[in-house]
């Protein structure tokens, strides 16, 4: 060995027995003999020391009532001990029922058979031990020629990737050469054959023309045969002047006579006159039949402005989705400020000011992709709140993410066939279906309440969703008329929206009731499918979507009411009031109201039972709440809990 000094010389030797140092200057074969005599000395002395005992045994009995005697226990172990416990014993105050085994040795003394065990088993421990040091010594030393060895075979192997790195540097140029002289043969040939298919395509192109018109004119003459020279000249005119009706664009021809796509007149017709009759049952009923007031109210949509679940919003053109759309947003941002919202539209709308914040893409058929990042944007979000513990995801309480999804159906329609649409398709179910737990929900608008059309899954999804229907009657000024009823129609009639067949039918009475007002009116009928479902009339809102201002008749306002709007127009100054001051609130009003300031949101029991005192039942707190619910005081979670909007 190689010492780097002489300290470390004298260390390694002082360190190393001089045993040792003779078993390394051995032969490798006569250290395997040496190792081998000395487990051969530790098996005999361990074999010697397995056997006898090494102290004397007395055996003993215990003499029964009986006159018997039982010389072993439960487990046929003999009674034995060593003659010093023996007399020890004895000493001690031994039983008179015990007695020596007379069937064992010298009166039950059985002498040691092996008094040398231990000195067999020292003998043992300094042979094996022995043996696995000079193991030891061999590995180490094993270990040191291994890595010279090791050095020795890189270096090898280096020497031979340099020489045949050589060989195949060789190699390389004279393939490159031969390459470089073949390719410009090829390029020559290759021109040369160029030439000659050129020629061949023009004479071949030149001659089919010249079959062509050859052809043309037999068959010309064929249709023209037995005319005179006039009648001729009148059919080449003819066929001049005549013109092929072809497909424009993306036209299809089924596309131009499937009526399928369309609500017709009939349609609506015998969706009213269908068997969807039954009679009103409202007290068989689990679902609360829709009220019997026939005022425009808001209602149905400041019950579901704050619930936490994705909101599909339907129906047909000049209904006034984009209205409701623009109302639940600034209702929404007025108690979220701070929420993380996103829009896909079609159209360049503000939705509530989203527009100047760079959070409302354009979709472009041409470049559809770039529009859908939005949803990236949002399922990342979902993706981070899913990861966070369970007790921590009351944090996102009012930390609201929705994203818009605005003219859905359009957009489907678009990208549904292409491949890379599916995963967006997987995370919109995703959060629609785990996203209300984390605050994460979606607003759609679309024509059509059926999901599988909207690539939103199956039927079973519509579960996790709220649908709010809207159905209205329009003329706009170049006369054209917008009956948009027969979507509202078709979905409260339909069973899989609807379950119960008795509130399919008092849905379908209060909509043939109220459809005649809401034309009168001008005003929208809205359907919301939260229990207990609702179909009402809508007042007019169009103020909340810029460029669009509604149609005010001052012949249908009270005093009070004029003097409520020129307060609101021209006493800019004042400090706005809440609904609660400007309405005179009743005493069971003022008391729910107080009840649930500062408590979050509560269920009708635990009001009732805040309230027993005062003996009101539950349904007069059911209607002192939904009256706070229309003055926008109060607000209804995905729960059917209530809770006080904070001013």
């Amino acid at each position: 060995m190689n010492y780097l000094s002489e300290k470390h010389k004298q260390l390694s030797q002082s360190q190393q027995s001089g045993l040792m140092a003779w078993f390394g200057q051995l032969s490798m074969d006569k250290k395997a003999v040496v190792i081998g005599l000395s487990l051969t000395v530790g098996l005999t002395s361990a074999a010697m020391a397995w056997q006898g005992t090494t102290s004397d045994r007395i055996y003993f009995c215990i003499k029964t009532p009986l006159k018997t005697l039982v010389c072993q226990d439960l487990n046929n172990r003999p009674f034995r001990m060593t003659p010093y416990y023996w007399e020890q014993w004895q000493l001690d105050g031994m039983p008179p029922q015990i007695v020596r085994d007379p069937a064992m040795g010298v009166n039950g003394l059985v002498r040691a058979s092996n008094p040398n065990k231990p000195f067999f088993a020292t003998g043992a421990f300094l042979g094996f031990a022995l043996a696995g040091w000079m193991l030891r010594h061999c590995q180490d030393e094993e270990r040191q020629r291994a890595v010279f060895e090791d050095i020795a075979e890189k270096r090898d192997a280096a020497i031979s990737e340099m020489a045949a790195r050589s060989e195949l540097l060789d190699s390389y140029r004279d393939v490159a050469i031969k390459e470089v002289e073949l390719q410009a043969d090829l390029d020559l040939i290759a021109n040369d054959r160029t030439v000659d298919i050129q020629k061949a395509e023009i004479y071949a192109h030149t001659e089919i023309e010249v079959t062509q018109m050859e052809a043309s004119d037999a068959i010309f003459e064929a249709q023209t045969a037995g005319m005179t020279e006039q009648q001729k000249a009148e059919y080449i005119k003819h066929l001049r002047d005549t013109k092929t009706p072809y497909l424009q664009g993306s036209q299809t021809l089924q596309g131009t006579i499937d009526p399928n796509d369309k609500v017709t007149g009939e349609k609506d017709k015998r969706a009213i006159t269908g068997d969807e009759t039954a009679p009103q049952k409202p007290e068989a009923t689990n679902q609360k039949q829709p009220t019997d007031t026939t005022s425009p109210t808001l209602e149905p949509l400041n019950r579901i402005l704050a619930a936490k679940r994705s909101t599909l919003i339907v129906g047909g053109t000049g209904a006034g989705k984009s209205v409701t759309e623009s109302y639940m947003l600034t209702k929404f941002f007025q108690r979220f400020p701070d929420a993380n919202v996103w829009a896909i539209a079609q159209k360049n709308d503000s939705f509530c000011g989203l527009d100047k914040k760079g959070r409302v893409l354009l979709f472009d058929p041409l470049s559809p992709q770039a529009a859908l990042k939005a949803i990236d944007e949002v399922y990342n979000l979902y993706d981070q709140r899913r990861r966070v513990s369970e007790h921590r995801r009351h944090e996102f309480d009012n930390q609201p993410v929705r994203l818009i999804l605005a003219d859905w159906h359009s957009i489907y329609e678009t990208c549904k066939d292409d491949q890379w649409f599916s995963p967006y398709l997987k995370k919109i179910s995703t959060i629609i279906t785990v996203g209300r737990e984390l605050n994460v929900c979606l607003l759609i608008d679309t024509q059509s309440f059926n999901l599988a059309a909207l690539g939103l899954g199956d039927s079973n999804i519509r579960k996790n969703l709220y649908i709010i229907a809207q159905g209205n009657f329009s003329v706009e000024e170049d006369g054209t008329v917008n009956d948009s009823y027969g979507v509202l129609l078709n979905l409260i009639i339909n069973a899989k929206i609807v379950d119960d067949a008795e509130v399919r039918a008092v849905l379908k009475a209060r909509y043939n009731q109220l459809k005649p007002q809401s034309k009168q009116l001008g005003q929208p009928l809205i359907f919301i499918s939260v229990d207990p479902m609702q179909l009402d009339i809508l007042p007019d809102i169009r103020h909340y979507k810029p460029g669009q201002q509604p149609k005010v008749k001052l012949s249908g306002y009270t005093p009070e009411q004029l003097s409520t709007i020129l307060s609101l127009e021209f006493d800019i100054d004042q400090p706005q009031q809440s609904p609660s001051e400007i309405v005179q609130l009743t005493q069971l009003q003022q008391r729910i109201l107080n009840y649930l300031s500062g408590k979050g949101y509560k269920a009708v029991d635990d009001i009732r039972g805040a309230l027993k005192r005062n003996g009101y039942s539950t349904e007069q707190i059911r209607e002192a709440l939904a009256h706070l619910v229309q003055l926008e005081v109060v607000t209804i979670d995905d729960q059917g809990r209530y809770g006080a909007i904070e001013q």
